[in-house]
């Protein structure tokens, strides 16, 4: 038994899957823009956490710094 389809049949189905390619786009473009929020909140709390770590070291160098100084015055 031969199936014949229609030019009815064959729009429906031209539409069915027009749509469908819209919703998979759509999901697409909402998953790259989770992507990119989650590595953008990634990056910036990578971010915050070296700025917190320099400055850390920054006054640890600092304090090593003022013994010597005060010390090479002294003699």
């Amino acid at each position: 038994m031969k199936t014949t389809l229609t030019n009815s049949m064959l729009c429906t189905l031209i539409h069915l899957t027009k749509n469908q390619l819209e919703n998979k786009r759509h999901e697409i473009a909402q998953l790259s823009q989770y992507t990119t929020k989650v590595i953008r909140e990634s990056y910036n709390a990578e971010v915050e956490e070296l700025v917190a770590i320099k400055a850390i070291l920054d006054e640890q160098l600092k304090t090593q710094d003022e013994p010597q100084a005060s010390s090479s015055r002294k003699k």
